[in-house]
């Protein structure tokens, strides 16, 4: 008889990155599919029946008939893995752990599931399931290596309802070069990026466009660690949107020095990237050689910021208050740096440590982790006890921060800063910005996502808001019409965060 696998993962709690309100935009009913349990789907060997439930857009029958129930996440998803674990428990089904969280935290994660997965998944899993059908299985398996990416299958997203989500994702590599000391992509994937082939990269990317992708994110932690490598894919997408009768938009993570190099910026333009996501984390040196984030300290960030919006490529910030060099007066630094660099989506949060990064371990040593901080709100209560303010002044100013920058005047400055940056003479004719202009390509789903951004700007009852609107299409037209879907970006993530902030922060 076929055994049963269930693959979950689990819903995610809102927070600024859910970005419902982008979503909702769009009609759809998430951000990306899941990667994790596509991945694990395509490990799991012929003979098996996999089903992929992904509780953002569906919700879970507990009394579903299944033999086996695979649970991954990160940290924000672990209350509810547990919870959905507890549920399956009692029904006597198999419950297996994995990914991030699983990975970080084995001893706690132990206590809740049947069976643990510690690291990356490609050999472990047929490993578990080869014992599974022997009825000898460990309690928990543990990956020591690094995976060579070339042997990791495509996801299997047949088994996904693609067409309900914002984007498709394709992973192209895995690592990061650098040592930043919050980070904990090192801690699990290691300093050595490894990578796919092209080919097999190209390939995860057909078949999303096959299936009618609108945008696609590149979800590598540092696309450009090799930027040898990146310059290959990223001539490949050219060809491919050449080829294609309406063009996908790209994004992706890279470090900031992606503004030294003006033939990649220049490439990544013609690719159809429209935005690129950087952990720029600070405007103050001191606070950035503490993080240990030194390819940030050779450059002038709001100069490197300009240099890559030149080309119509939007920057999406990480930024971070609460390091040991920041004092009370960081809050305004923060807020006039992002102002001044033109940053339209910035996500900003406190200093968070992460277990077993360097900052964990450090902080440990010296006693200032907040007990107790597991499963706290990390969007309101940071677990890192701060060297120049106390705890509740960092998480009061936080506070003020974010209401302040997600606020219209400050949208309204950023993106005048933003505008004049672009450079008509670098939009050339492979430009996204140019392709969307022709009506040829301008389809539906966009025009009818123009239409409801509009709307919700004018049918406002904020004034605030609709003055928003009128000065950002009043700044675009007088620059280019070619800048009009910068605009309603900029206008869409700007209702998104507002949204979001008004009902979370007050």
């Amino acid at each position: 008889m076929t055994k049963k696998i269930i693959l979950i993962q689990p819903r995610t709690p809102e927070n600024f990155w859910t970005l419902q309100k982008f979503i909702d935009l769009m009609h759809k009913d998430g951000n990306f599919p899941p990667i994790s349990p596509a991945t694990v789907a395509a490990l799991t060997p012929s003979g098996y029946e996999v089903v992929i439930i992904d509780e953002n857009i569906d919700s879970i029958d507990f009394a579903i008939e299944c033999d086996l129930i695979g649970i991954t996440g990160y940290t924000v998803h672990a209350q509810r893995m547990f919870e959905i674990a507890s549920e399956f428990r009692k029904r006597g089904v198999l419950t297996v752990g994995g990914g991030v969280y699983c990975s970080s935290h084995l001893e706690q994660c132990l206590a809740h599931f049947d069976v643990v997965i510690k690291g990356e998944a490609e050999k472990i899993w047929p490993e578990f399931l080869a014992d599974w059908e022997q009825e000898k299985f460990e309690r928990c398996y543990s990956e020591g290596n690094s995976i060579d990416l070339k042997s990791s299958p495509q996801p299997r997203w047949d088994l996904l309802p693609i067409d309900r989500y914002l984007a498709g994702i394709v992973q192209c590599s895995r690592g990061c070069p650098n040592d930043c000391e919050f980070c904990d992509v090192t801690v699990l994937f290691g300093h050595r990026c490894r990578y796919k082939k092209v080919d097999q990269v190209m390939q995860e990317i057909k078949w999303f466009a096959d299936h009618g992708a609108i945008e696609i994110f590149l979800a590598d932690d540092n696309f450009i660690g090799n930027k040898k490598y990146a310059k290959d894919i990223v001539k490949h997408l050219i060809e491919l949107n050449r080829s294609l009768k309406k063009p996908i938009a790209f994004f992706t993570q890279v470090t900031v020095s992606v503004a030294e190099d003006y033939e990649l910026l220049c490439l990544l333009r013609d690719a159809g990237f429209v935005a690129l996501f950087i952990g720029i984390e600070s405007p103050k040196k001191e606070s950035l050689e503490i993080a240990n984030k030194k390819i940030n300290l050779r450059l002038d960030l709001k100069e490197a910021v300009r240099k890559i919006q030149a080309h119509g490529i939007m920057v999406y910030s990480g930024m971070v208050v609460g390091f040991d060099t920041d004092d009370l007066e960081i809050f305004g630094q923060q807020e006039r740096f992002l102002s001044e660099a033109g940053i339209m989506v910035p996500m900003i949060g406190m200093l968070v440590a992460a277990k077993n990064t360097k900052l964990w371990k450090r902080l440990e040593k010296e006693g200032r982790l907040v007990p107790g901080s597991e499963f706290g709100d990390q969007e309101r209560e940071t677990n890192v006890v701060p060297l120049l303010m106390t705890k509740a002044e960092l998480e009061s100013n936080y506070f003020q921060l974010i209401k302040k920058v997600h606020g219209c005047d400050h949208f309204l400055s950023r993106y005048r800063s933003f505008i004049s940056q672009i450079d008509l003479r670098l939009i050339g004719p492979d430009s996204i910005l140019k392709k969307y202009m022709d009506i040829k390509n301008f389809r539906t789903a966009l025009f009818l996502w123009t239409l409801r951004v509009i709307k919700d700007y004018l049918f406002s009852f904020d004034k605030a808001r609709r003055k928003v609107f009128f000065s950002v299409m009043r700044l675009t037209l007088a620059k280019s019409i070619m800048c009009l879907p910068l605009a309603l970006n900029s206008l869409a993530y700007f209702l998104s965060l507002d949204d979001y902030v008004k009902r979370r922060f007050g």
